[in-house]
């Protein structure tokens, strides 16, 4: 039997729904930084190929890149990655079940393990980087 679509109820939904809970508008923003990391994982893929075709197509690259507009969008995605991180390991606490023996590990040791695991790998590479500069 059909149903009568005029007897559903249709809640209104207000377009900006998420703004009225900080939890909603941070898991909006997450979502929304795939965007940005997204376009920074093809500035990379350009980087690479510009390394590739040789030192004229490096010399543009690095032209392009230097433009306002691409350091305001590195920027950006920066501070989305960072975001995604931040929030991600954080759920890592709640998601990530480790026993050790009958006690569970706790999620605050789970949680800074992820941390300090993404501080040693930022130094590493900051150190390589320093030094080949």
């Amino acid at each position: 039997m059909p149903v009568d679509r005029s007897k559903l109820l249709h809640r209104k939904q207000n377009p900006t729904w998420y703004l009225e809970n900080h939890r909603y508008s941070i898991f909006m923003l997450r979502e929304m930084s795939a965007v940005f990391v997204a376009l920074a994982a093809v500035a990379t893929i350009m980087m690479v190929l510009a390394v590739k075709a040789g030192p004229a197509e490096w010399e543009r690259f690095l032209g392009l890149m230097a433009h306002p507009g691409m350091l305001a969008l590195s920027g950006v995605a920066l501070a989305f990655a960072i975001l995604h991180s931040v929030t991600w390991f954080l759920l890592a606490g709640k998601v990530l079940v480790i026993r050790k023996g009958e006690m569970k590990v706790p999620a605050e040791a789970i949680i800074g393990g992820h941390f300090a695991g993404w501080l040693a790998v930022s130094v590493v590479i900051a150190v390589l980087v320093l030094r080949v500069l």
